[in-house]
């Protein structure tokens, strides 16, 4: 009994003791130095410090949450079209990497195939984890100056309206150039044969429809020019005041048809339409207007047999003159800006009217 009594007694002598180490460890010591600063997002490799300032973007208020709301209801955030990207012609505007290396070189293909292709995201038009802090919200470098376009590289073209922020949309909004291509667009006696039936500007051109550029010349005079380039970019109607993720935003939806919206919030900006009601873009009853000429075109090149009303590409196997391909490539800008006279009331307005003039003179 008397060596359990004395081994109890050794054992919490023991715990006592360790009891009074551990607390001795723990004890709150003197504060130790300030910690290295933040890395400059390349992984360390470089050695530079920089004040670690994420949380002036990840706050995850409701500013971040908002945009990435928006962006993933837009036609950008579906990736739909990024296949593309393994045809370097077509990677600079169907993938991420693709516009970036573009607006990085100048050039208009990218050197190699984009196979792990990103779609237009967050990093395509911002800085992002550039500085680390709130300026990484603004622009890549370059993207909002003047470019050259794929169709001419000869022209410049320079929508600086709102510090040139559709600059950096029409990089990708635009046409493209086409084989054989129009060197005679009045006239009647040269002729060309398409060999392809997507012969024409491509789709998306609604940056050079802003620009009024891009169309040929096919009338007697030469083709008017609305003010919108002068006064506004895409930002200012396509990411006016949002509803929800609807329209509006990082959406860049005008319209959402499935709900009946027309956002036209834009538009009604100081000095521009402030009497616009709601639920139109109808100013003036131009856009009618416009898509009355648009189908009487749309029918003459039918009866010409030069347009397949049911994929809306030209029809191949015979020769054209090369007006009636001018004619039917001002025809395709007008389809594939699908605006209809919104982005340039003037210019689209003559480039239909010229087409119908003439088509109407071979009695079509």
């Amino acid at each position: 009994m008397k060596k359990v009594i004395t081994y109890l007694f050794a054992a919490g002598m023991m715990i006592s003791a360790a009891s009074l180490m551990f607390t001795g460890c723990t004890k709150t010591g003197p504060q130790g130095p300030a910690g290295a600063n933040g890395k400059d997002g390349t992984n360390g490799t470089n050695g530079k410090d920089q004040n670690a300032t994420c949380t002036q973007c990840h706050i995850w208020g409701d500013t971040l949450v908002t945009k990435i709301f928006q962006y993933n209801a837009s036609k950008h955030a579906t990736g739909s079209t990024t296949m593309e990207g393994t045809r370097t012609a077509c990677a600079p505007c169907h993938t991420s990497q693709g516009y970036q290396e573009c607006l990085s070189t100048g050039a208009d293909t990218t050197a190699a195939p984009v196979y792990d292709a990103a779609p237009i995201n967050c990093r395509t038009c911002h800085k992002i984890h550039t500085t680390y802090t709130s300026a990484d919200w603004g622009f890549k470098d370059g993207a909002t100056s003047a470019w050259h376009p794929r169709y001419d590289e000869t022209q410049t073209i320079d929508l600086a309206a709102d510090g040139g922020k559709a600059n950096l949309c029409a990089r990708c909004h635009q046409a493209r150039s086409t084989s054989p291509w129009v060197t005679l667009p009045t006239s009647t006696t040269d002729s060309l044969k398409p060999t392809s039936n997507r012969w024409g500007p491509h789709h998306g051109p609604q940056g050079i429809m802003l620009a009024g550029k891009g169309a040929f010349e096919t009338g007697p005079a030469a083709f008017g020019q609305s003010g919108h380039k002068s006064l506004v970019s895409c930002a200012t109607c396509h990411m006016a005041k949002a509803q929800g993720n609807l329209v509006g935003g990082h959406t860049w939806w005008m319209a959402n048809d499935a709900n009946g919206i027309d956002n036209n919030v834009g538009c009604k900006v100081t000095g521009c339409h402030p009497s616009l009601a709601a639920n139109t873009f109808d100013v003036n009853g131009k856009q009618t207007e416009i898509a009355g000429m648009y189908q009487t075109l749309k029918v003459k090149l039918a009866a010409a047999k030069m347009l397949d009303t049911n994929t809306m590409l030209l029809k191949v196997g015979k020769k054209y003159c090369q007006k009636q391909l001018a004619i039917f490539w001002n025809f395709s800008l007008v389809e594939a800006d699908r605006s209809m006279g919104v982005h340039n009331y003037l210019y689209t307005h003559d480039m239909l009217a010229s087409g119908i003039a003439y088509f109407t003179a071979l009695g079509y």
